[in-house]
């Protein structure tokens, strides 16, 4: 059973980077094309904060995992993995799309032409401002996903 867990984390975690990476690179060459120094720091940052969401939901979807398939449901435990995946892509990126704001309400520059320009201090500022709010919302928001799984405590 633990073989098919990490195929299935590996599988999903290859999956979701690749994805990652096509649709951060699409919308930031909306900013410049080529990407500049500037959207390479940006995209790096946000694959970082990716990264943070991803493993906090994977702790929760290999515990759903075990416990559907200890359950006898293992299909389950496969379905449940990849709901989290794929809960933690969504909230990734719309939490990325909320950080421009936060960017365009924290500083006066407008931030596409900034980027554009290719300023790495306000493209640092946007990717730390990313990750940290993937670090304050992403395990309160895991918690909240874990009450989709139908068991009342989480299984060690």
């Amino acid at each position: 059973m633990e073989s098919l867990n990490v195929s299935i984390a590996a599988i999903v975690t290859i999956f979701y980077f690749v994805l990652a990476i096509k649709i951060l690179s699409i919308f930031l060459k909306g900013f410049t094309n080529p990407m500049n120094q500037a959207t390479g720091t940006l995209l790096v940052g946000a694959l970082i904060g990716f990264g943070i969401n991803l493993q906090d939901f994977s702790e929760i979807a290999v515990s759903s995992f075990f416990y559907y398939a200890k359950e006898g449901q293992l299909l389950y435990g496969v379905a449940f993995w990849l709901l989290f995946a794929l809960i933690a892509f969504v909230f990734s990126y719309v939490l990325f799309r909320f950080s421009f704001l936060v960017i365009n309400m924290a500083t006066p520059e407008n931030e596409k032409a900034e980027l554009g320009k290719n300023n790495l201090v306000l493209a640092l500022t946007h990717a730390t401002v990313y990750v940290l709010l993937c670090l304050v919302l992403s395990t309160p928001l895991t918690i909240l996903a874990n009450t989709l799984v139908n068991y009342s405590e989480f299984p060690n």
